[in-house]
């Protein structure tokens, strides 16, 4: 939909345009009902109440959701079988729920992690070099300026989104 820059400017220009000093969202939906030509009127006005209070359902529910783990903990007990136990401390630790990106765009779900399923392990690593490099592209510039070298991370995420295989030796 809108982008980081386009947001930006979206914000920018409505406090210029308001006068205002700090953006206050109760505010800005207030200001936005009154401009139904402004090009995001549609994203915050333009569904019916009964489907703006559905999907504040579902937003609802993954919040509910959102940070809980499972932590299991792997026993190879020969070379084929391998078995799970849940247990309150491991030396591994998943979230209990995923949702896969490439169903999000068809309104998506969660599903129930299961770390013997190379799908949901290669989908969860994925995840986790997107959001590492989220907090890398946050972060970066306070952990620069106190001297931090970055390189060992910026290789993990690599690494975690497939894009250098070539770094578990590194460690």
């Amino acid at each position: 939909m809108f982008n980081k820059s386009n947001r930006q400017r979206i914000v920018d220009e409505y406090l210029n345009i308001t006068g205002k000093n700090m953006f206050v969202p109760e505010e800005f939906v207030h200001w936005l009902s009154t401009q139904p030509d402004h090009e995001v009127y549609d994203m915050f006005f333009g569904a019916s109440v009964e489907e703006e209070a559905h999907q504040n359902r579902i937003h609802k529910a993954r919040q509910f959701v959102s940070g809980l783990r499972v932590t299991v903990q792997v026993q190879v007990q020969d070379s084929t079988v391998v078995k799970l136990r849940v247990e309150e401390k491991s030396s591994r630790e998943y979230p209990s729920m995923i949702s896969r990106r490439s169903r999000r765009p068809q309104g998506g779900g969660y599903e129930p992690y299961d770390p013997s399923d190379e799908e949901h392990r290669l989908e969860l690593k994925n995840q986790a070099g997107i959001s590492l490099n989220a907090w890398l592209n946050r972060y970066r510039g306070i952990a620069e300026e106190f001297g931090q070298d970055l390189s060992r991370i910026e290789d993990l995420i690599k690494f975690l989104r497939d894009e250098d295989d070539d770094i578990s030796n590194q460690a």
